[in-house]
């Protein structure tokens, strides 16, 4: 496979230039960041909806001030 100049269009077919469409470090970064904080909330969304938080993340079976759980 041929490798993709800057200047070349995206091969996800936005129509946009690859370099600022899929070659664009920062729009990379920025999208990485976001789907790990994605990620982590879903992560504990489903923990919650487990039983095995509660609504503070605090585990089930540790002290929670807030919502008296582990009383």
């Amino acid at each position: 496979m041929a490798k993709i100049g800057r200047n070349d269009p995206c091969p996800c077919k936005s129509g946009l230039k690859f370099k600022y469409c899929h070659g664009d470090v920062v729009k990379q970064g920025l999208a990485r960041h976001a789907m790990n904080y994605r990620m982590a909330e879903l992560i504990v969304e489903e923990k919650f909806n487990r039983g095995l938080i509660c609504k503070h993340a605090v585990p089930k079976g540790e002290h929670c001030k807030d919502c008296a759980v582990g009383d």
